[in-house]
């Protein structure tokens, strides 16, 4: 069964990039002054300097959105709706974290919406396998760096 849909596209990726960062970065302006935040808090043993995040995100959100791109490429009609359900329910989530957590102070819902993340981008990774294995494994690192997060989350959410 040939699972080529669509014809790859170079423009196409670079917007799935560019809307991905971009929702990224829109939930950074939303959330206020996450390195002013970041410092001003009790940090737990294991934290990273806040200067680490500017570079992790950024690569992580470019990762993300290849994934969504190659999700859009391959995905068959019988997959469709849970693929992007899933995808789009992720970003939605991961959009909201930072400003729940930095802009409102809500360290314990902040916690639980992380868990979420965590779940959902872990449903992901077994979803996305059955339509492309590289759109999964490219999820991988963004899995291994949210569930560092959660950590950090509730470390924040006992010390504060």
């Amino acid at each position: 069964m040939n699972l080529h849909y669509r014809k790859f596209n170079w423009l196409y990726l670079l917007v799935f990039i560019i809307i991905v960062e971009g929702i990224g970065s829109l939930s950074a302006l939303f959330a206020g002054n996450i390195q002013q935040h970041y410092n001003s808090l009790t940090l737990p043993v294991l934290s990273p300097p806040d200067y680490l995040f500017g570079i992790v995100w950024p690569i992580l959100y470019a990762l993300i959105g290849i994934s969504g791109y190659l999700i859009f490429l391959y995905t068959t009609k019988a997959n469709r709706a849970t693929n992007y359900t899933l995808f789009l329910l992720q970003l939605f989530i991961n959009f909201a974290w930072s400003i729940l957590f930095f802009n409102y102070n809500a360290y314990w819902i902040g916690f639980l919406v992380i868990i979420v993340l965590d779940l959902l981008v872990l449903l992901c990774i077994g979803q996305f396998y059955k339509t492309s294995q590289l759109a999964s494994l490219l999820l991988v690192p963004y899995l291994i760096w949210i569930v560092f997060a959660s950590y950090l989350t509730i470390g924040v959410a006992i010390l504060n």
